[in-house]
């Protein structure tokens, strides 16, 4: 049984983190198309990626922000699979959480609103992490997997619940809010306000503080909501896994945020290495590098030779990792993407048999 299956066999709830570009998303389909077909879980997973592939190699024709079921075969085991739309998924809180409909409305109607949701890498962060609160507790599922969405640096999505309490108790928003609450503050702020909207345009100005006013009325539900979120982030049964790829600046990377998820109290049940060179090629490259003449196709077999030996050294040796007792399974390079679903499964069967 690999690292994947014991961890798959009981989580509840998996957040998938690592670099840009690394394989998450395939990756943490991987791990609940495994769960559902291999040991016969109710799974889901919700990614953020708005790219094609993961629908193509799920053979799906449309995948959007509603759970599509993807047949797994015979057995008790269910697969679902979700694609976070970040606009309709911000639409729907704000309707939930405002006080009134008028309130919701007038936030929806927002253009400053409308950018924030749909443009900002952070609303983005926190939005994912938001799903959390229906789809930990929703019956349909024995395990949700989360595809973290790509970004700078991968703490800052486990850092939007922070941020968003942090922002509700900030005096920026009591300060932008003030006018809304005090007909004093107001009175006095008129001359301010009348220069600005010259130099930036009465209505831009207005709907500026007509968003902070509005979204500051939906702090008491919000505040709640966030902190459900953080505090599901800290439970013990959250378990997290992170995904890389053996070049140095990934693994660099990985390393980094593992050990800031252990300052934060986040343990890393798995991490997986991406795209590893079967060891054949290592062997291969060996036999073979003296009987090539031609110096280019020498210099490239060198390469990849140094490259596999890098990765072995990194994903077989202890004391090339941070933690001897750190759960490290290998997923082994393709030179074709995954295009169905036994091949999205068959990512994890393990390493190459040495």
């Amino acid at each position: 049984m690999t690292g994947a299956d014991e961890l798959i066999e009981s989580a509840q709830l998996i957040i998938v983190t690592g670099p840009g570009g690394v394989g998450k998303t395939t990756l943490s389909a991987a791990l609940a198309a495994r769960a559902a077909q291999l040991h016969h879980r109710r799974t889901l997973v919700v990614t953020v990626d708005p790219a094609r592939r993961l629908a193509d190699a799920l053979g799906l024709d449309e995948f959007d922000d509603e759970a599509v079921l993807v047949p797994v075969g015979a057995g008790d085991g269910r697969f679902w699979a979700r694609m976070v739309d970040m606009e309709r998924s911000w639409d729907a809180l704000v309707a939930d959480l405002a006080p009134d409909q008028e309130t919701a409305d007038q936030l929806l109607a927002n253009r400053l609103y409308r950018t924030l949701t749909q443009r900002f890498v952070q609303s983005h962060d926190y939005i994912a992490l938001d799903q959390l609160v229906g789809l930990s507790n929703d019956d349909r599922y024995d395990l949700v997997v989360i595809d973290t969405p790509p970004s700078v640096h991968a703490l800052d999505v486990l850092d939007a619940p922070e941020r968003m309490l942090d922002f509700f108790a900030s005096r920026l928003l009591r300060w932008l809010t003030a006018p809304y609450r005090n007909r004093l503050v107001m009175t006095a702020a008129k001359p301010f306000l009348a220069v600005a909207e010259r130099l930036l345009g009465g209505p831009f100005l207005a709907e500026i503080a007509d968003f902070f006013w509005l979204f500051s009325k939906l702090q008491p539900d919000f505040v709640v909501r966030a902190t459900d979120v953080r505090d599901r982030l800290d439970d013990p049964a959250t378990r997290y896994v992170v995904v890389h790829t053996a070049e140095a600046v990934p693994a660099q990377q990985a390393r980094e945020l593992t050990a800031e998820l252990g300052a934060r109290g986040h343990d890393v049940a798995l991490r997986l290495v991406n795209r590893v060179l079967p060891r054949q090629i290592r062997d291969i490259a060996d036999d073979q590098l003296d009987t090539v003449a031609n110096g280019t196709a020498r210099e490239a077999i060198e390469v990849v030779r140094d490259q596999a030996r890098r990765q072995a050294d990194l994903v077989a040796d202890p004391d090339a990792r941070d933690n001897a007792e750190d759960a490290v399974q290998t997923v082994s390079w393709h030179a074709e993407a995954v295009g169905d679903l036994e091949g999205l499964v068959s990512l994890l069967d393990g390493p190459d048999a040495e």
